[in-house]
């Protein structure tokens, strides 16, 4: 049987994990999801194990699927150095990048990786903030790219509206709100317009609630609400099955959507840049 690994499976497998789905790493790769199954699928009968399984709709590493996945990386760092040397990019220089933590890391890191892989020369640097400050720091020239949230309609000139998505309010299925009792409040640090949102929502509604836990992540946040702690305020796109929107509150208090923003230094000329804007407004897109 023929044991020889194919590189590109190996990447097919390692961004697969990177992304948690197909279809994200069919989109970063350039491939159909079918070429994606099928590498996969080919990389499992070569091996004669199973690589993948799925925790929670995310795909994760098998025991053996861990071990071929340390090989993995080994691997693809050093055929992308020998790739690099020989067919070097002319991309150079570095990018300092700044992105809300409402945003996916995974797909940010998926994108991150893939720039790299193509422009090795390239030195990037990531920083997570909430949106209000890295406006503030893009204005003071320490971010070159920021990826930013803010409320649908409020865009400046320099900004590119990626894709607008819906707020909720969130809870576990079982959470009901008692009328009786103060609503716990999970929420953001004092300056996030998520909290703000929240707390100017449930003012008006003559709502009494106190803030159950205050946190900078959205990790911290689901963590939170999934363990029925209270209820928080969210962006469609980076909750999980565990936690649902609660249709007492949205009809009671409906919250507006908000756009995904991305916003380029355009008065300093940096390729390397321009090349990322690009890539990422690309494989980012959401239908």
């Amino acid at each position: 049987m023929n044991k020889r690994l194919s590189v590109d499976s190996l990447r097919v497998f390692r961004t697969v994990l990177q992304t948690g789905n197909m279809s994200k790493a069919a989109l970063l790769l350039n491939l159909s999801q079918s070429a994606v199954s099928w590498k996969l699928r080919r990389l499992e009968d070569q091996l004669q194990c199973q690589l993948l399984t799925r925790i929670a709709g995310k795909a994760v590493p098998t025991e053996k699927g861990s071990v071929l996945l340390q090989h993995a990386e080994k691997i693809l760092t050093e055929h992308d150095q020998a790739v690099a040397y020989f067919s070097p990019s002319a991309l150079r220089g570095k990018l300092r990048i700044g992105v809300t933590e409402h945003i996916s890391m995974t797909e940010i890191c998926g994108v991150i990786s893939t720039f790299t892989h193509h422009h090795p020369e390239v030195d990037i640097q990531l920083v997570v903030e909430q949106s209000h400050l890295l406006r503030q720091h893009f204005s003071e020239g320490s971010l070159e790219i920021i990826l930013h949230q803010d409320f649908t309609g409020t865009a400046s000139m320099e900004d590119k509206v990626l894709w607008s998505e819906n707020l909720y309010w969130y809870a576990t299925p079982a959470w009901r709100h008692d009328s009786d009792k103060s609503l716990k409040l999970i929420t953001w640090g004092p300056d996030c317009y998520y909290r703000n949102l929240a707390e100017e929502k449930l003012r008006q509604a003559n709502i009494p609630f106190a803030v159950m836990l205050e946190c900078p992540s959205v990790a911290g946040m689901l963590a939170a609400i999934t363990t029925g702690l209270g209820v928080g305020i969210l962006n469609q796109y980076s909750v999980d099955k565990a936690i649902c929107s609660v249709s007492e509150l949205e009809k009671l208090m409906p919250l507006p959507s908000v756009d995904c923003l991305l916003r380029l230094n355009k008065h300093r000329v940096n390729p390397a840049s321009e090349a990322f804007c690009e890539m990422l407004t690309r494989l980012m897109h959401k239908d």
